[in-house]
């Protein structure tokens, strides 16, 4: 399958930022096939955004990860995780300037900042919708899994809208993307995801945001595009694994 090349012959390369035809801010990598999509800004991703996400996986995910293991009901998880949201977003206000705006993030994160944005009932959600879009637009490893989900989890298809459980459909989702992963770490990094996230949405509130959500986004402006799995390919993912047993 197609795939990115550079890393295989030299650790750096020349690269040519440009502005796509969506508005979008990509990278034009020396002899590669395709832009890549997005800007990666070393500063962030190895600074300011690397605290974010460290604060984020210890308030939110392993805290409560600890507290599960403690006994605390699966169902008290949302209301605790409600509690260190503004630790979260006093990080997030350090990096207000840092911020993309929405009309230059690639398509498939600018598709959920303005489906977020229009179901969105507080300042709360607001922020905590920047927070995401923050995180997946400057690292595109994350990104790339999130993207990946849409394979197994569409909730705009006809069979979901009619039959199906978002909830249960992400669960399962979940469970490939572990498959997907590679690297032992990555795999138990994923079962923490699901467990703490599929607890925060037995939360009544939680889910009704999250049920809104779905039904808003245009899920098929999610997915990778050919440009996104060649990139992705030069991870440690199984990227095709709905094609290959690898």
């Amino acid at each position: 399958m197609p795939m990115v090349q550079y890393w295989k012959r030299n650790d750096k390369v020349q690269a040519k930022l440009m502005k796509a035809p969506d508005g979008s801010t990509v990278m034009q990598m020396e002899n590669e096939a395709y832009p890549f999509p997005g800007f990666p800004r070393g500063h962030l991703l190895f600074g300011s955004l690397s605290k974010l996400k460290h604060e984020i996986k210890n308030q939110v995910f392993n805290d409560h990860w600890a507290k599960l293991e403690a006994g605390m009901p699966e169902s008290e998880i949302g209301k605790e995780v409600k509690k260190v949201l503004p630790n979260i977003f006093e990080i997030l206000k350090t990096q207000q300037y840092h911020l993309m705006p929405s009309y230059k993030m690639v398509p498939p994160v600018r598709e959920i900042h303005r489906a977020w944005t229009k179901v969105a009932t507080s300042k709360k959600s607001l922020l905590l919708r920047d927070t995401l879009c923050h995180i997946i637009q400057e690292d595109d490893s994350y990104r790339f899994r999130l993207q990946w989900l849409v394979m197994w989890f569409n909730p705009s298809s006809w069979y979901m809208r009619l039959f199906g459980d978002p909830v249960r459909q992400l669960e399962k989702a979940m469970v490939m993307l572990e498959h997907g992963e590679v690297i032992g770490d990555m795999k138990e990094r994923v079962r923490l995801w699901r467990r703490i996230t599929l607890a925060i949405l037995k939360d009544p509130e939680w889910r009704m945001h999250f049920l809104k959500l779905c039904r808003e986004i245009d899920w098929n402006k999610i997915k990778l595009s050919p440009a996104d799995k060649f990139f992705f390919r030069g991870k440690y993912f199984k990227v095709d694994l709905d094609k290959f047993d690898y």
